[in-house]
Parts: C-alpha cells; structure tokens; sequence
C-alpha cells in the first residue's frame, strides 16, 4: 500500500462488510464507516486505524487523505478513522515488517486477479447458544449453497482463550515459580528467625528480668523477621523494575511497572514475614526469665 505519494509500506487489511465495526463494537473516531452504497462500481474507498492515521498523517486529519494499495490503479480515499484493534494477540504485538492497519468495503477487496476473496469469516452477535447455532448456521448457508463449506464455528470467547493460551502457560510458569519462592522465603524466614530466637535466649532473659514484657518481646521477634523480609522486599523491587521491562510482550491490560501490583506483593511479603515470625516469637515471649538465665 502507498499512503499517498511515499513509499510502498506493508498494511494489515481486512475486508468487511458495514456491520462489522457495529457487531466487534469498534468505534468509528472520524469520517464514516462503510455503507452498502460502496459497492464495487462506487468510488473506491479505505478506513484506516488510528494508529495509522497517526503514524502516516500526524496532526492532520486523516479523513479525506489518499492511499493507494499496488495493484491498484487509481487511489483510494480514506473515509472513516477506527479504533485499534488487537489483531495478532491480547498484548497488542504487531510484526515489525506490518506498519499500519486499514479496512476495505468486502465489495471492493479484490486480490491481483480482481477476484474477491475465496474465503471469508462469518461474525454473528446472539444469545443462542454455539452448538444450536452452527448446526442452524450450516442449514442456512446449505440453503443457498450447498456445496459451501462451514468450519469451525465457535464462540468469540474460545478464540480469545486460544489466543491468550501461550500467555496463560506461561503465566502458570511463572505462578508456580513465584509460589515456589515465596515458600522458600517463608521457611527461609522462619528458619533464621527461629534459630536466632535460640541464640538469644539468654539475652530475652536477661531483657524480661528489666522488666521487659512478653510483648515486648513479641514484637523484637517479629521485628526480625520483618526487617529480614523488607530487606529483601527492597533489593526485589529494584532488580524487578530493571528485568520486568523483558515481559513486555506477554503482559497485556497492565504496565511491568504497574503500582497495584508491586503493592500487593509487598504486602503479601509482610504477611508471610509476621506469619513465619510468629512461632519464634509466640515461643519467645512465654520464655521463663530464670531458666533463660541458667542457660548461658
């Protein structure tokens, strides 16, 4: 495709009919949409995606611009703007060879032997369920002609799901991975914090015998190991920032630097830092003071 008169530049393209934008609910941001009068013998006509329309006309208004597709002899006026769409994956990845998006009327989508596509794609919006409705949609289709063939008739949701399947492996990888580390981390805690708790056990008694109270000793406990997990909760989030800008391409619907997230995991860290503290510190605080001091 030639945006005006630069370079020839590879465009994703899709032929559809007027309804398609109505039915995906894709937004029509300028211009108009398609209409059954453009039709075959009408003039020539392009919708481009917003991205697009930025990328080849910044700051102009791309209703009214020209393209024209290679094979094609005369231009192609750009009627309507359309929102972006993942076409490729949830995460909105586009191959870098493909620089734009644009939409033809199906009438007019000719391929280089001016022939209209050989196969199409057929998007229904209903409350029936999927089974009933591809055996109705096969009777129909049958009806005007049989020897077309109907395949793979499914719901938009299980396309999605296919869609996000190697995201969501991966995903579960990386959950099993994290759970993994957070039970090393606790024991980890736990271990330290209890094997320092025996250490000093002579100092706890010699801390209750000034008066110290089993709270008070709870909380030195416990302040251990927090102070053991915030360590590391620091150190964690700083490395994170730096490698989690490598997942870009498997997140989609949050940022790699997304605040929410990075709160809930430190306030699960804390949670499993006064949780793996609590034992020692239980263990601590009910220390009789003269048996701790006969122990040094």
């Amino acid at each position: 495709m030639v945006p005006g008169q630069g370079q020839a530049t590879l465009f994703w393209s899709g032929a559809v009919t007027p309804d398609y934008f109505k039915i995906l609910r894709i937004p029509i941001l300028a211009g108009r949409s398609f209409t059954e009068a453009d039709t075959e013998n009408s003039a020539e006509v392009v919708l481009v995606s917003a991205a697009t329309a930025k990328q080849f006309w910044p700051g102009e208004n791309a209703v009214g611009k020209h393209v024209r597709i290679l094979w094609e002899q005369r231009q192609r006026t750009v009627v309507g703007v359309v929102g972006d769409v993942r076409q490729f994956d949830l995460a909105g990845t586009t191959p870098s060879f493909i620089n734009g998006a644009f939409y033809l009327p199906y009438p007019q989508a000719t391929d280089l032997t001016r022939q209209l596509p050989t196969s199409m794609t057929l998007i229904l919006r209903t409350a029936a369920n999927a089974p009933q409705l591809a055996n109705e949609l096969r009777r129909l289709i049958a009806n005007v002609n049989p020897d077309l063939p109907v395949s793979d008739v499914r719901p938009l949701e299980a396309a999605v799901t296919a869609s996000s399947l190697p995201s969501r492996s991966l995903m579960w990888l990386f959950v099993s991975f994290g759970a993994a580390a957070l039970l090393l981390a606790a024991i980890g805690a736990y271990g330290v914090v209890s094997y320092s708790t025996t250490q000093r056990t002579y100092e706890i008694g010699v801390r209750m015998a000034f008066g110290a109270t089993p709270r008070n000793i709870f909380g030195l406990v416990i302040g251990q190991s927090l102070r053991l997990v915030l360590t590391g909760l620091v150190l964690g989030t700083l490395a994170s920032l730096a490698l989690t800008r490598l997942m870009t391409n498997f997140l989609y619907g949050v940022t790699t630097t997304d605040p929410l997230t990075f709160l809930l995991v430190g306030c699960l860290l804390v949670a499993v830092a006064i949780i793996a503290g609590y034992v020692p510190a239980r263990r601590a605080a009910t220390i009789d003071p003269l048996a701790a001091l006969r122990q040094e």
